[in-house]
């Protein structure tokens, strides 16, 4: 399988057969792909949730200057109902879920693997022993 083939099949649901025909060599490529496509997609989710504080205190701070003084609490609800944070929890939420996807890909290629590595020592062992 080449590695067009490869990278056109980490976009779509693989068909049962060209993962029959998949060699050991080309599931760790693809194991690895998706394992860095999780990392990075990882890495922006924390990036996000590190965001969320900042920019409801920025949010926080342009209700304040606009308006007149409010309770803390009054403040936070306001800005916690703000279109911009509303977005970037929508961000949250579905770099999480896009997050969980690649992590359930990479965690099913890594026992694809095994169990092709383990049917390959298995046929060895059997036709040593006929």
């Amino acid at each position: 399988m080449s590695g067009e083939n490869i990278q056109k099949n980490t976009n779509s649901q693989q068909p049962s057969g060209q993962i029959k025909e998949m060699g050991l060599e080309e599931i760790i490529q693809l194991a690895n792909k998706i394992g860095l496509e999780y990392v990075e997609k990882r890495k922006e989710a924390e990036r996000y949730e590190l965001l969320r504080t900042s920019i409801r205190a920025q949010i926080m701070n342009r209700i304040e200057l606009t308006q007149e003084k409010m309770p803390e609490s009054r403040l936070k609800r306001l800005a916690e109902a703000d279109q911009e944070y509303t977005d970037l929890l929508e961000k949250i939420a579905n770099s999480r879920a896009e997050t969980e996807k690649l992590r359930i890909r990479y965690e099913s290629y890594k026992s694809l693997f095994d169990a092709r590595r383990t049917m390959i020592s298995y046929k060895k062992i059997e036709l040593k022993t006929l």
